[in-house]
């Protein structure tokens, strides 16, 4: 799928959709959230980001249709195997990665990675944490996380350690409430999503 905005930026979007979603009990990627599918939801907001291609790294599913690229064999799901399989397939030098169950990015906080990186890429700092999702990864850095995933380190802080993106700390500029960085992993979170849409009207 190609993003809708007519300047494109010279990044793929990934959407990591190959979790085990052990706290929610179902594929997250098809809950339903207004009539929409989380992975819908995601699809829609990458074509407005400004990107080239949109990849869903995961098994492919029968809706939506999407360029959905499978999960590299031999490790056990995780989303640094996803970010590994995205950079992989990528046909752009950065790559933008997000969860499928965060459907509240913002155009701007992608902006701001885009216009922050360095070599490393671009992650936010959210109450004085680092946020690797959504975050901008060079292509180049596959070969980081096949090491990563050959020593049996999966946690995605061992990639930013490694690649030392650069950091955007005042990315409550552009979302004061943080909602670019809030996931849905549990039902009750899921019930929150749903009440934000009604507040929006949506």
């Amino acid at each position: 799928m190609k993003g809708l905005k007519t300047k494109s930026l010279d990044f793929d979007v990934l959407i990591l959709a190959g979790g085990l979603s052990r706290r929610m009990g179902a594929d997250k990627a098809s809950l339903d959230l207004a009539g929409k599918t989380l992975l819908e939801h995601l699809l829609a907001g990458a074509a407005a980001w400004g990107g080239q291609d949109i990849l869903v790294s995961g098994p492919s599913r029968d809706w939506p249709q999407a360029r959905y690229v499978p999960d590299a064999p031999g490790h056990p799901p995780s989303s640094l195997r996803g970010i590994y399989t995205g950079l992989l397939a990528a046909a752009s030098p950065w790559v933008l990665a997000v969860g499928c169950d965060m459907p509240f990015v913002r155009p701007e906080v992608v902006s701001r990675l885009w216009q922050a990186k360095n070599a490393g890429g671009a992650v936010a700092k959210w109450h004085n944490r680092l946020q690797p999702l959504p975050g901008l990864y060079p292509r180049q850095g596959a070969a980081v996380i096949a090491e990563l995933l050959a020593e049996n380190r999966f946690h995605l802080a061992a990639l930013l350690d490694h690649l030392q993106p650069a950091v955007v700390r005042d990315i409550q500029q552009v979302d004061p409430e943080g909602w670019s960085f809030f996931n849905i992993n549990t039902p009750e979170e899921l019930a929150a999503a749903r009440e934000r849409l009604e507040s929006l009207g949506m």
